[in-house]
């Protein structure tokens, strides 16, 4: 590497084709060098665990391209067969591979670097590394305690899909047997809550335990969020003694009225069809539709589940708090035309965004 820096800098920086060439010539003739030393090492020393550790950076050689392909395609067959290879070098037997940062880099870059970053292709590759680990049960237990808690903790949108993969495949079949009781039902319960709002998933639709909607508006009419027509949807969770929604509705109302304008004369602007469904989380109805004139959002529809138990106490009529994962609020979701999950827990913000973004790939 010391050899080779300085070459790579050299060749960037000269103007002549023909030293150019020189320096590619010195390059390649080092780099076989040390091709033929790690493989003599690692013949000569095979049963030394250091060797392990020097084959496990060794990358996988890749085959000539067939003639044929096209330059594109040469370039995918590459990239595929070295992402198909990638572990080939790694001895998942020898439990000490943890103790090096090999194991881990690889890993990084394995779910990082060589996998698309959407959930799904995520799910795969995190399936790969974990099948490969079932050798160890050292690196079994890393590489699932790892991949699990880092997408649980992942800020970014959607990659709880992939915490959720890990918990319904690992933990709830009881292959993870080195967290006690109580830690594996408070991993479970967290999965079990994320599970319906998924991007990608139909929105819970608000139905109590025998099948019937129970959100009502201000006139007690029931309202089903399946009912409402548009393009996008809007639902929004909010209080409305929530220091912070009072703060936040009265935005999210600004941009909802923006994208839903009518265009003006030689204006630019697409007008969007989308509707709001605003459920108060709370149960007071007083306090409830005096937030409603408040803010002016009468437009939206307005609903609300204030049931009271045969004690006379405030109860909810199903578990949607569980199912939209709402522990505090307010909370923001953009649906499609069908009611499927778009986006969740975004600011008013990143609505026009996020809607902006759809709009494009649409086009």
């Amino acid at each position: 590497q010391k050899e080779v820096t300085p070459l790579r800098q050299k060749e960037q920086n000269s103007t002549s084709d023909n030293e150019k060439k020189k320096i590619r010539e010195d390059i390649i003739k080092i780099d076989k060098e040390v091709k033929e030393y790690k493989n003599k090492f690692e013949t000569e020393y095979s049963d030394i665990f250091f060797t392990k550790v020097i084959k496990a950076t060794t990358d996988p050689i890749i085959p000539d391209t067939p003639t044929e392909m096209t330059e594109k395609e040469k370039q995918i067959f590459q990239f595929e067969y070295y992402r198909d290879h990638y572990w080939d070098n790694v001895d998942f037997t020898d439990g000490r591979m943890l103790k090096t940062p090999v194991f881990f880099n690889k890993m990084d870059t394995y779910l990082n670097k060589l996998t698309v970053q959407a959930p799904d292709s995520i799910k795969k590759s995190a399936d790969v590394i974990v099948n490969l680990s079932r050798q160890n049960y050292d690196i079994f237990q890393y590489v699932v305690s790892y991949i699990t808690s880092t997408y649980e903790r992942s800020k970014i949108m959607g990659m709880d899909a992939v915490f959720v993969h890990m918990v319904e495949n690992y933990y709830m079949t009881k292959e993870v047997d080195w967290v006690d009781e109580k830690q594996l039902k408070k991993i479970e319960e967290r999965a079990e809550k994320i599970a319906p709002n998924l991007i990608g998933r139909p929105a819970p639709p608000f139905l109590n335990q025998l099948g019937q909607p129970f959100m009502k508006n201000e006139k007690d009419e029931i309202k089903r969020i399946y009912d409402l027509e548009s393009k996008y949807t809007l639902l929004i969770f909010y209080g409305p003694d929530c220091g912070h929604c009072q703060k936040e509705l009265p935005k999210v109302k600004k941009v909802i009225d923006s994208l839903s304008a009518k265009p003006l004369l030689l204006s630019k602007h697409k007008q969007i069809d989308i509707k709001v469904y605003a459920v108060q989380t709370e149960f007071d109805k007083e306090a409830w539709i005096k937030f409603i004139e408040k803010y002016g959002i009468e437009s939206w529809t307005n609903v609300c589940d204030i049931q009271t138990d045969p004690e006379g106490n405030p109860a909810a009529s199903s578990n949607w708090r569980d199912e939209y994962d709402i522990y505090s609020t307010p909370v923001i979701y953009l649906l499609d035309k069908d009611k499927k999950i778009l986006a969740k827990r975004i600011s008013y913000s990143q609505i026009s965004k996020v809607i902006k973004r759809l709009e494009e790939i649409e086009n």
